[in-house]
């Protein structure tokens, strides 16, 4: 057999196949496209039946994908079932739906959107098992725009019966993959195909690199007994659809994250065996169920649920929530998440007979805490002693402990402080931090100093170039009134932590010879660093 060449009808008019490059697609989800129509035809044909015996066909599925930035060119491939002409047909026609639509292969327009929003020209290459061709044909969108061509070429091309791959190479990117996008496209792919991942039946490679996902650790307790309880549960219920007259079932697990981690945390709703939403620092966490951003639950809640039959967006990043839908779900939810979201917020240290050490009382409640004697600690976390006040209560009692503690013998305000300082000072050591913003790690050492209150409230030193030394003024007005809420030092640590960055990169980046920094880079540079923040790790080390 020779190769021969042939005709495609491609009505509608081609010219809008030159639309699709301004879709809002992000890079991870158009690259589902084509995980998912390789995923489905593995699934559809992995296994198949002779005289009533189950004989496996196919017993992996590996999907390759090479990305090349210099020359701009992407390559997605897989060892899947492959396509005969109707399929191969189909997936490059305009509104060709599969005739099965109960997989992930739905619409019949992913692989040409997400081809399209890619590159002005890319490739199909196809051969299904026990056939005797490969077709291929490349379509050159913006010459199909110019022309209005309304038939592509084709080839068939001879090949053996045992050839089964669907190779689609993209070129001409105007949507090239950049920088540190690459990992974040990795981050979420992974996170994704979890469940295939899971599977070990399937592998997902990019660049030869075995994409993996990173279980999260539960948070367990033991009782009186020595019972051990792992907070992680099995969940299911179903939600009323008006418009169709149906229940809508959901199925998965909720839990509780060991520690608390913000970029992690949050629901990931997933569909036919895929991630819709949810993954890193795209948790689902409606403010019904988790609160606001710097609650305990919303940093430890955690779950997958899986909404199979749910209307999903053609893209399939996101669900169809008209008719109130989500509004039912989130109904649904809050009941079902109560118990679990209510003891993130209350975990405590369990008691024991022995000094209770800094970095046990400070996992409890972050970098920045009071430091109590063990008795008065014991209890706080028992529920005696409330461990936050009000910021009208901090205020009121800040107000009348000045009155007490401040002379003016010696010409100004200085704080007195017969007792034990209340948070770490800087005769303990710094809190130290690590932060990685693009290749450097950056490393914090922050000090608490008691001062005077007419001292600036914070100073910043720079004794090597990735690290960064803060005094911050426990007596300086800004501070005093919150120095007894944990969650409010935290975020004023993390505050200047990027503040303190900030200034450092803009010094360092700064263009003029005098080394004026522009404000308003200034600004861009602490957009950047706080986006980043909630990946800052704390080193508990106590010089």
């Amino acid at each position: 057999m020779v190769e021969k060449k042939s005709q495609i009808g491609i009505r509608p008019t081609s010219s809008v196949y030159a639309t699709y490059r301004r879709l809002s697609y992000k890079a991870w989800f158009a690259i589902a496209e084509f995980i998912d129509n390789s995923t489905q035809s593995f699934f559809n044909n992995r296994i198949k039946v002779n005289n009533g015996i189950e004989e496996t066909v196919l017993e992996h599925l590996i999907i390759r994908i090479d990305y090349n930035p210099s020359e701009k060119v992407l390559v997605i491939e897989d060892n899947a079932f492959g396509m005969e002409l109707d399929d191969f047909i189909r997936a490059l026609v305009l509104n060709s739906p599969p005739k099965e639509r109960s997989g992930r292969s739905e619409f019949g327009m992913g692989l040409k959107t997400a081809a399209c929003w890619f590159g002005a020209k890319w490739t199909v290459e196809t051969s299904q098992l026990g056939s005797e061709k490969i077709y291929r044909a490349t379509m050159d969108v913006e010459e199909l725009a110019k022309t209005h061509a309304d038939v592509v070429i084709y080839h068939e091309i001879p090949t053996n019966k045992e050839s089964h791959f669907t190779r689609i190479t993209i070129s001409d990117m105007h949507q090239p993959i950049r920088g540190r996008t690459v990992n974040k496209v990795r981050e979420h792919l992974a996170s994704i195909y979890r469940d295939d991942l899971r599977s070990g039946r399937i592998t997902i490679k990019w660049n030869d690199i075995p994409l993996t996902f990173e279980e999260p650790p539960f948070y367990e307790e033991t009782d009186s007994t020595g019972n051990k309880k792992v907070w992680r549960k099995e969940v299911q219920f179903s939600v009323p659809w008006d418009r169709y007259n149906k229940n809508l079932s959901v199925h998965g697990w909720i839990g509780i994250r060991k520690q608390g981690k913000q970029k992690d945390a949050g629901l990931v709703l997933l569909r036919r065996g895929r991630v819709i939403i949810g993954g890193p620092d795209e948790g689902y966490r409606p403010s019904e169920v988790f609160g606001q951003a710097n609650t305990f639950r919303s940093q430890r809640l955690i779950g997958e649920l899986h909404l199979d039959e749910w209307p999903v967006t053609q893209a399939k990043d996101g669900f169809d929530w008209a008719d109130g839908l989500e509004d039912s779900f989130i109904e649904e939810l809050e009941k079902v998440c109560k118990e679990y979201g209510d003891k993130a917020e209350i975990i405590r240290l369990q008691t024991e007979n022995r000094p209770i050490t800094r970095r046990e009382m400070e996992n409890v409640a972050g970098p920045t805490v009071k430091v109590f004697e063990n008795e008065e600690f014991r209890k706080w976390i028992s529920n005696e002693i409330p461990p936050e006040k009000t910021n009208e209560e901090n205020t009121r009692n800040n107000k009348e402990q000045n009155k007490e503690t401040v002379t003016k013998s010696e010409g100004y305000a200085e704080k007195q402080n017969n007792n034990e300082e209340d948070i770490q000072t800087e005769r303990d050591g710094p809190i130290v931090y690590k932060l990685k913003l693009d290749q450097t790690i950056w490393v914090f050492k922050l000090y608490w100093k008691n001062s005077r209150v007419d001292e600036h409230w914070m100073g910043i030193q720079y004794p090597k170039n990735d690290e960064i030394e803060v005094l911050l003024n426990t007596a300086h007005p800004f501070i005093s009134p919150y120095i007894q809420a944990a969650n409010n030092l935290e975020l004023i640590q993390k505050f200047v932590i990027a503040l303190a960055l900030a200034e450092k990169i803009a010094r360092l980046t700064s263009s003029s010879q005098d080394s004026h920094v522009d404000p308003a880079d200034f600004r861009i540079i602490m957009n950047k660093i706080l986006k980043r923040i909630s990946e800052l790790e704390v080193a508990y080390n106590y010089g």
